[in-house]
């Protein structure tokens, strides 16, 4: 009989000593905590009174519902991770794509317009930003979400070109 009231304290000193490290840890057991204490209880049962079968048939099922949200959990950390890294290379993709073009937004601040040609796309605290080249020749950085107009060239109200067709054709005749 003294061998019974040994093992139930050695049983409930390991229960105490798995909630402390759990604790701890994050104030939650995971599968493997669960499991540990499934085959405790099973191992300890008192064997005049043995656990009933629908108690551990209904811990096991709460066993693998606990294991089908943690690999659900996982699976969609994944999946969050790699959207994440798609949409940071959408966004990258799209701000190479405005390379050599003209662009006009806003700045961060809501009142400074920046306008200019994109030099380069970059990743910059966390967000797709494009370095323009404004017209008096400093680089800034501008946010891609910033934008508020893209052209292939910057507009011109002179028309500065020169026709060199007649002096072509002048040279030759």
């Amino acid at each position: 009989m003294s061998n019974t009231i040994s093992g139930t304290s050695s049983t409930a000193n390991t229960a105490s000593t798995t909630k402390n490290t759990n604790t701890t840890s994050g104030n939650s057991l995971g599968k493997d905590d669960f499991l540990q204490l499934l085959v405790a209880q099973m191992q300890n049962q008192d064997p005049l009174n043995p656990t009933d079968s629908k108690e551990s048939i209904a811990q096991l099922a709460q066993f693998s519902a606990l294991e089908q949200m943690t690999n659900i959990s996982t699976s969609m950390d994944a999946l969050n991770a790699t959207m994440t890294y798609q949409s940071q290379l959408s966004s990258l993709s799209q701000g190479a794509a405005m390379i050599g073009k003209w662009v006009s937004g806003v700045d961060t601040d809501g009142e400074t317009t920046i306008e200019g040609t994109v030099e380069a796309a970059k990743w910059l605290d966390g967000d797709p930003k494009l370095q323009v080249r404004k017209a008096d020749g400093n680089l800034v950085d501008l946010e891609l979400g910033m934008i508020t107009s893209v052209q292939d060239q910057q507009t011109s109200t002179t028309d500065t070109t020169t026709d060199t067709t007649t002096d072509t054709a002048a040279g030759a005749a």
